[in-house]
Parts: structure tokens; sequence; C-alpha cells
């Protein structure tokens, strides 16, 4: 079969889904990825097919970091003004590149703009989920997950599925809409039908079992399969990089990747404050707030880069955004971790960490300061019980194969050569 892989996001996002391609690819499927063209390369160097799109999300998200400071629903309005531009240009390239495919595999996200898209170009859909999404009594969605005080829970964690579903279609009505009319000569879809495809939707969600248990009243089609890692035993750290590794115990990581930040300096000085308050040594990601810009004490490494799998593993401790990719190595490497969540599903695994003893408490990036960074660093590094459960969860993690199970599924579920539209 011709598989198209729709990935419209970061590193994180995207290394998941090629390593799912490579493995569809050596089952003897021919698999190419739609993404920016900044992935092109290293795709291509996996022996992928790649569609390069010239409409780019991040481009927008570096730009605009000022959207960070705004509230919940102004960021929503904001994407709708300023993103519909770009998901128009992101369908219409991906209803080219998709002519010729008999499979489209992307978020649920990527659904709601392609609706209709994939029913014009007949294609079976294969969700692939880094957070749960697909609708259940017994948890809620990802975002936005229950308040802690709601007395109904079971009622709220079914309504929050219904409630993404809407703010999706919502969100990215005028970009759908216009690629319907004008570009596939069909009449606006009502929510409803989108509604009725999820529901018959087959649905990978990429985590670990010992992270998010299997709902009982889930479809068989919706399954949990385990990480999806992409390793790269290749890498060579930099020598300063291991000098400092090297000279002193332990440090604590601390990282917000892919989040962007308005005003870097004023966080730079945060994390520093609160790394001297602690007495640790520290190693801080610049990542795309460009964290920095001053003169690091000696107790801090300032890098650019390094794969997770290589340096967590390392740290006394772990703080970052909370991106599923970021967290499902924090659990990997066996270390308490800190996140900070900024938005998304963020807040949710800031969350799940804590409920699994082998996180803090989250921080909203709105609330960081250098007194509360300083708090959890202290009970991250110091906490004996939260150490051990992170060794615990991060053995069951090892036992798993992820890529395996995800491969089995999708596999029985390409079987049935049926498309749902």
């Amino acid at each position: 079969m011709h598989i198209s892989i729709f990935v419209y996001g970061t590193w994180g996002d995207i290394r998941p889904h090629v390593v799912l391609g490579m493995a569809l690819q050596a089952a003897g499927h021919s698999v190419q990825v739609i993404a920016s063209p900044v992935y092109e390369a290293w795709v291509r160097e996996r022996n992928l097919g790649f569609y390069p799109l010239t409409a780019d999300v991040n481009v927008f998200t570096k730009e605009h970091a000022s959207i960070m400071d705004a509230g919940a629903l102004q960021q929503l309005q904001l994407a709708r003004q300023q993103l519909t531009p770009i998901f128009i240009q992101m369908g219409r390239e991906v209803l080219e590149a998709t002519r010729e495919s008999d499979v489209l595999m992307t978020v649920e996200f990527g659904l709601s703009l392609l609706f209709d898209v994939v029913r014009v170009n007949k294609l079976k859909v294969i969700l692939i989920n880094p957070a749960p999404l697909n609708p259940t009594r017994e948890f809620s969605s990802a975002f936005p997950p229950a308040p802690a005080w709601f007395p109904f829970p079971a009622w709220y964690n079914r309504f929050s599925y219904s409630m993404l579903e809407r703010i999706q279609w919502s969100l990215l009505s005028a970009a759908r809409n216009e690629l319907a009319s004008k570009h596939l000569g069909q009449p606006q879809s009502p929510l409803r039908q989108f509604r009725a495809m999820l529901a018959l939707t087959p649905a990978l969600t990429t985590v670990s079992k010992h992270v998010l248990r299997r709902p009982a009243d889930w479809d068989e089609h919706w399954q949990i399969t385990g990480y999806l890692f992409d390793d790269d035993p290749e890498w060579q750290p930099p020598p300063d990089l291991v000098t400092f590794l090297e000279s002193g115990e332990s440090p604590v990581y601390i990282g917000f990747g892919s989040m962007p930040d308005s005003k870097p300096e004023v966080t730079t000085r945060v994390l520093i404050e609160a790394v001297q308050r602690t007495g640790k040594r520290a190693v801080i990601l610049t990542g795309w707030a460009g964290f920095g810009g001053e003169q690091m004490p000696e107790n801090i490494h300032l890098l650019k880069y390094a794969p997770h799998h290589w340096l967590f593993p390392k740290m006394a401790a772990v703080v970052h955004h909370g991106g599923a990719g970021t967290t499902a190595s924090s659990f990997r490497a066996g270390v308490p971790t800190v996140i900070v969540p900024h938005n998304a599903d963020q807040p949710y695994w800031g969350r799940r960490a804590h409920e699994l003893g082998v996180g803090t408490l989250p921080i909203p990036r709105k609330k960081l300061t250098a007194d509360r960074l300083t708090a959890a660093i202290t009970e991250a590094t110091s906490s004996q019980t939260m150490r051990e459960k992170a060794a615990e969860l991060s053995q069951k993690i090892a036992a798993e194969d992820g890529l395996g199970e995800a491969l089995r599924v999708t596999t029985a579920i390409l079987s049935n050569k049926t498309p749902i539209y």
C-alpha cells in the first residue's frame, strides 16, 4: 500500500511518525512523509519519500512568541485569525500529495482539517495520537483535563472529548470550508459527520500502557501501543558537555524545547536564580526560547542540543515543558521530573507525572518563579520515593516494544481495505 504520513509539528512530533513509517516500509509498504522542508534531508536519509509543505506552522510559532502570554481562549482566537491562510495552503498541498495514496496517517487535529480531502481522495485513515484523544468515561481528554474539584468526573471525562472535537472543528472551520468549496467542489461538512468518522477511525495511542491504561469502554479499533522512541546510537556528545558532566555530581536538566518565549532574558534569570538557590549543577537547553545571552555561572552548562535518550539518564532530575515526546523520554530515563506546562496537552502530562509519583506538582508557565522552581527542583532531587518510582516506571517501559506493537496493530488495520469516509 502507498501510505502518506502527515505531520505539521516539531521534531518531537515528527520523530515517532517516521520511526513507524520506517517499520511500515520495511514491511513492504511505500511510505511518504508530508511535512515542513526543515525535515526533508533527515527523512530522506531514512529512505522514506518526502513531500514538502510550503506552509509551516512552526515559523508562525517562532515569530509570534507573545501568543504564549495570552489566555487559552485568546490563543485560540489568534490562531484562528492568523493561521487560517497557512491551514488552507497546507490542506491544498496534502490534497495533491495524497492523490495516489491509499492510507493517510495523522493526528486527530490533522483529520479535522483534512476531513473533506480524505473523502475526495478516498483515503483510509489511521490516527496516531500521542495523548488520550478517544472518548472514554474513565479519564478526561488530554485537553482540557477535568478540574480536580469537579463532582461528576465520569460525566466530565466523556464530555471533555466532545468539547475537544468542537474546539478543533471550530478552529479549522474557515480553512476547511474554503478547501471544500473552492478546491474540492464540496459543500460544507457538519460537525456530526466528523464525529461519525472519528468513531469509526482506527487510532493508535502511542503511550506506555504503564502510563495510560486502555479503557474498558474503548472500541476494538482504538489501541494503546507503547512509546515510539527514535534513538541515534551514532550521536557523539561535544567535548565541553562531556567535561562538564564528568566534573561533578549529576546535574539537573532544564529545557522547554520548542516553546518560544517573549522575554527569554527574564526567564533565563529565573532559571539561573533557582539553580543557584538549590546549590545544584544544571544543564540548560537554549531551545526555541533562546535561553542564555549572558555569562553562565560555572555550575551551569548551556546546551544547544543533545538527544534525550543519551542525556536524561545522566541527570538528577529533568525540568521540561511537558511535551508528549519529552515526557516519554523523561519517564524512560528513570529520573524525577518537573513539568512547566505552556499549552495544549502539557498540563495533562504534568498532572499525570505527579499522579504516577514520578514528578512534582506541575508549575504552569505563567506561574513560574524562582521560588516555585527552587522548591520543585529541591523536592525532585531529594525525594527517595520519587526516584524509586521513576526507576520502576523506567524498567516497565524498557520491557515494552511500542514499535513492534504499533506495527502489529497497523498491519491488522491495513488488512481491512475498506476506506472510512
